[in-house]
């Protein structure tokens, strides 16, 4: 791959050099282009000497929070793939992954997952790299090291998303620089080099959320689309519960990190479950709203994707799960229906799931069409925020790592605000392995439909279990399942493009 790439330099060079020569008949082609690369979508060439600068690389960089891989593959994966939904739209791109037969060649793969990680990753190692660069008076040493802790908390996200999606892959963390004859043979390991183990991507991500912890803001009031200490706290914990397995977690750290976060009285629970996705009216499911949430940066979030137009950042997200205009990319389970009537958990279960009449729409062969489900937290498009990560997964942890620790009655504690919340009698847990099940059972009514699913399940060790008790249809695919389909194939475009990555193992 190298020789190619330096017989494409040497090509365009000659032509730079002949007058004659239409240098844009010699353009690269699209395995060579910058995302490809690792570069992102900026030119990592730049000079970059102001506070203004590293201020616009910030903000495109929140921008990635927008991509599809948060607007829709977060839900395929963990919602999908796991036992709330299935994939209502024919579309095999979405059925290779509920089916678990998902193959290299899968389209979504290097596009919507690993291009668009690996693409974030790339903005954020630039502005780690150049922001303490900066001279510039106007980019005080306070602002300095908060820019790069966003910018790590961003960067370890990404990772801890690949690892836990992809399993070992390539570690990305310096800026590319602008790919040239002069510099090939130096950068070429860093474009196309082999994985990295576990253990050295994981120590990377600690020490970014470490720095975040130490040095983002500590609270943003009421504007919550900004990387702060409790979000890095959160994600933090969620990093301890997965890297060593679950028998091996530190769960006192667990408890220290939840609990700053936990104790925070600027956070809480809102009074109404439904309150966090409410947009102040009845969604009609033929014309889906354009409108902002109605508890838009409540206390509740910790972290949310603030949508305003669609020639700014626009939220699409809701048309691909909620609207009779075509059948949706994901159908709640009879599974996940039947687990929140055994709960008599109505609260949640009409805030998650939306039953309507699709009459001469569409077929299905799990529901009748007079009476299909929807997916509902989201209600609108357009202006509406999406909260990606919320205070009550905090609480849910600290209920973990307290059971987890032998303090069972403190775990019930935490888990009963969040029954209360939802009109639940206290839980009837009273061992550490029936107040386990309890937690994993609660973290599924509070987050169905909200990208979380898949990935709990996974760290808890219990995917596979699950999946095959199911009661849908997801149990005959779980005939597939062993422990190499808890990961998904590395994409076949990038083992073209770079000789030094393998296939995972069972693909």
């Amino acid at each position: 791959m190298k020789q190619v790439i330096k017989n494409i330099l040497y090509g365009v060079t000659f032509c730079l050099l002949v007058t004659a020569c239409d240098f844009l008949e010699l353009t690269p082609p699209s395995d060579l282009t910058n995302e490809n690369f690792g570069s992102g979508s900026k030119d990592s060439a730049t000079v970059y000497t102001t506070a203004q600068q590293m201020e616009d690389l910030l903000g495109g960089a929140y921008r990635h929070f927008a991509d599809e891989f948060w607007q829709l593959d977060m839900y395929i994966l963990n919602d999908i793939q796991a036992d709330n939904g299935y994939a209502g739209e024919i579309n095999d791109e979405v059925a290779q992954i509920e089916e678990f037969r998902i193959v290299a060649t899968n389209p979504r793969l290097p596009d919507k997952e690993w291009g668009a990680i690996y693409s974030h990753i790339s903005d954020a190692n630039l502005i780690i790299e150049w922001t303490p660069k900066i001279e510039d008076p106007v980019l005080t040493e306070a602002r300095r090291v908060e820019i790069i802790g966003e910018a790590r908390f961003m960067r370890a996200l990404c990772y801890f998303n690949l690892v836990r999606i992809f399993g070992e892959v390539p570690l990305r963390t310096k800026a590319i620089s602008e790919i040239s004859l002069a510099n090939i043979d130096e950068i070429y390991p860093s474009l196309y080099s082999e994985k990295a183990s576990l253990p050295d991507i994981y120590a990377v991500i600690l020490e970014d959320l470490e720095y975040a912890v130490n040095n983002v803001s500590d609270y943003s009031g009421s504007y919550k689309f900004k990387i702060t200490k409790a979000v890095a706290n959160l994600v933090l914990a969620l990093v301890y519960t997965t890297k060593d397995g679950y028998e091996s977690t530190d769960w006192a750290k667990v408890k220290e990190l939840t609990t700053a976060i936990v104790n925070d009285t600027r956070y809480g629970l809102m009074d109404n479950f439904d309150d966090l996705f409410t947009i102040g009216t009845t969604p009609d499911p033929s014309n889906i709203p354009s409108a902002n949430l109605t508890n838009e940066n409540c206390k509740e979030s910790l972290f949310e994707i603030n949508y305003t137009s669609w020639s700014e950042l626009g939220n699409w997200s809701a048309s691909m799960f909620f609207g009779i205009d075509w059948k949706k990319y994901s159908t709640p389970s009879h599974d996940l229906v039947d687990a929140f009537d055994r709960e008599n958990d109505n609260v949640r279960k009409n805030s998650s799931i939306l039953f309507g009449d699709a009459t001469g729409k569409w077929t299905d062969r799990f529901w009748p069409s007079n009476n299909y489900p929807y997916c509902y937290k989201q209600r609108a498009q357009e202006m509406a925020n999406i909260i990606l990560f919320r205070y009550a997964e905090a609480v849910l942890l600290l209920a973990e790592a307290e059971n987890e620790l032998g303090n069972i009655d403190a775990a019930r504690t935490q888990l009963n605000r969040i029954r209360y919340r939802a009109k639940l009698p206290n839980t009837t847990a009273g061992s550490k392995e029936a107040m386990r099940l309890a937690i994993e059972n609660e973290h599924r009514f509070e987050f169905a439909f909200e990208g979380k699913r898949w990935m709990d399940l996974k760290r808890r060790g219990r995917f596979i279990q699950v999946m095959q008790n199911a009661t849908d249809q997801q149990k005959e695919y779980a005939a597939r399942l062993n422990e190499n389909r808890l990961i998904l194939p590395i994409p076949q475009q990038q083992l073209d493009l770079n000789e030094n990555l393998t296939q995972n193992p069972g693909y």
